[in-house]
């Protein structure tokens, strides 16, 4: 068994103990962030093109990547895409999630505390939930047995037009009701911003 193993918001709830919950508009008050000339220029030939080929792997790598590489440019953090990140066989926490970030500049491996995960998917970004949320039970596991001290795992599941958030705090996961369009990307850079600083909503 792996991430991509847990389909339903049930399973994952009887399974990893996580109770799940939604509310609305969580991050719309959150003051859109300055980008690097770097971004908007390539944001400006790639975001495009990954709409036009449409498919989950353009969408990660023109996309997705680039606003990791982005948040990379003014914060000291590492990236890991597609790495394998096992933290529990007997639950099922095993895989290569798409995006985690941790708060450390080692770029050789996965250290605590991971704090938050993307999920890529190709239009249509419900089922991707699931999976993000036991990636970010084992982010959370993996900071525990790390003996990191992160009250919030964050994760952000998208098709890099839309994108939706989740936090994860006390074994309480709650999904943000609301879906945020990339636009410029001002407004998702500053979101994913105010996560990695520590300030996501928990409620």
């Amino acid at each position: 068994m792996a991430y991509t193993d847990f389909k339903t918001l049930a399973q994952v709830e009887k399974e990893l103990g996580v109770n799940i919950k939604q509310d609305s508009k969580l991050y719309v008050d959150i003051k859109p962030a300055e980008l690097s000339p770097w971004f908007v220029e390539t944001m400006d030939l790639s975001y495009d093109l990954a709409i036009n080929i449409n498919t989950e792997a353009a969408r990660q790598s023109l996309i997705v990547d680039n606003v990791l590489i982005e948040l990379r440019k003014t914060l000291p953090i590492s990236l890991f895409i597609k790495k394998y990140f096992n933290v529990d066989d007997s639950k099922g926490l095993t895989g290569n999630p798409d995006g985690p970030v941790c708060d450390s500049l080692d770029d050789l491996e996965i250290r605590a505390p991971v704090i938050v995960l993307v999920e890529a998917k190709n239009n249509d970004i419900n089922p991707g939930f699931p999976q993000c949320i036991a990636e970010m039970v084992a982010a959370a596991l993996f900071n525990e047995k790390a003996g990191v001290v992160r009250d919030t795992v964050c994760g952000v599941v998208t098709d890099g037009v839309s994108w939706r958030f989740v936090n994860l705090k006390d074994n309480i996961a709650t999904i943000d009701r609301h879906t945020y369009p990339f636009n410029d990307g001002r407004s998702i850079i500053a979101i994913l911003k105010h996560f990695i600083s520590g300030e996501a909503v928990s409620l």
